[in-house]
Order: structure tokens, then C-alpha cells, then sequence
């Protein structure tokens, strides 16, 4: 599945960058997101369970958050196993702003579930990938409004 979307979200770029930057606020806003222990700077164990047909069950794995520009990029890796077997993503998280009331947040990268040989459909993944995103950046952008 490959992933390229942007939501502009009203908040200065320095908040934005500060909410995705926080452990608890993605536990609070990342659909499915259960726990995030800091193994080192930058990396976390995680657990997920996610409800979604096709994908619905319980994974384990590790966060990565690397090549961090404060507060414009950073990379996001996650990958582990679950209950339909391995998942991966690889993201590129771009913000920038046009002025101090709006942040564009891109989100470009790629990510799987489930078996090398069985991996879920292209339209279910991506389906689903989508719904996760849209309700991720509703969840970020009030975090935000209620910051302000």
C-alpha cells in the first residue's frame, strides 16, 4: 500500500510538530494505538489492535522515529507481527506552513500487512489506510485547536 496525504491543519507548525512529537498524544490520537514504551530516544515498543475488516486483531512491534528537522520532517518506520501475520510502514512526515495559523501535514510513504505471500488486497489495505489516516488527522487537529 502506498500512502500520499496531506491535511492542513489549524495550528502553527511548531504545534503540530510538538503534538506528533509526543508520546502520549499519538497513544491518544493513533487509532489503534495502545502502548509506547521508549526502548532509546527515538524508538518504542508498541502494541496496536485494530477493528477494521481485514485487519481487525492485535499486533506487537517497533516505532521508529528518525531524521527528525524540528519542526518540519521526520521519518516514521514501524514494523512487527500480529495476528495476520507481519506489518510494516515507512513514512515521511512533511510540515510546512504559508503562515502562523495553518499547517500542511504530508504523510508519504508505504506500508503491508500479513503474510509476504497473502498480503491483504491493495483496495482493502488502502481503504483502510485511509479511514486510519482521516481519523488520525481529526484527532491531531483538535489536539491542536484545544492547545491554541
Amino acid at each position: 500500500m502506498e500512502v500520499d496525504t496531506h491535511k492542513v491543519v489549524d495550528a502553527p507548525q511548531r504545534v503540530v510538530f510538538e503534538l506528533l512529537m509526543d508520546p502520549n498524544v499519538l497513544i491518544e490520537t493513533m487509532p489503534g494505538l495502545k502502548t509506547m514504551n521508549e526502548k532509546e530516544p527515538g524508538v518504542y515498543a508498541v502494541e496496536m489492535e485494530l477493528g477494521i475488516p481485514g485487519l481487525k486483531g492485535q499486533y506487537r512491534g517497533e516505532l521508529r522515529i528518525e531524521d527528525v528537522v524540528p519542526p518540519s520532517h521526520y521519518h516514521l518506520s514501524l514494523e512487527g507481527q500480529g495476528s495476520n501475520g507481519p506489518f510494516f510502514m515507512s513514512l515521511d512526515v512533511a510540515l510546512t506552513s504559508s503562515n502562523d495559523a495553518q499547517t500542511d501535514l504530508h504523510y508519504k510513504g508505504e506500508g503491508g500487512f500479513g503474510e509476504q505471500s497473502h498480503f491483504v488486497g491493495q483496495k482493502v489495505l488502502s481503504g483502510a489506510g485511509n479511514v486510519l489516516i482521516g481519523q488520525f488527522f481529526s484527532a491531531i487537529s483538535k489536539r491542536a485547536r484545544r492547545r491554541l
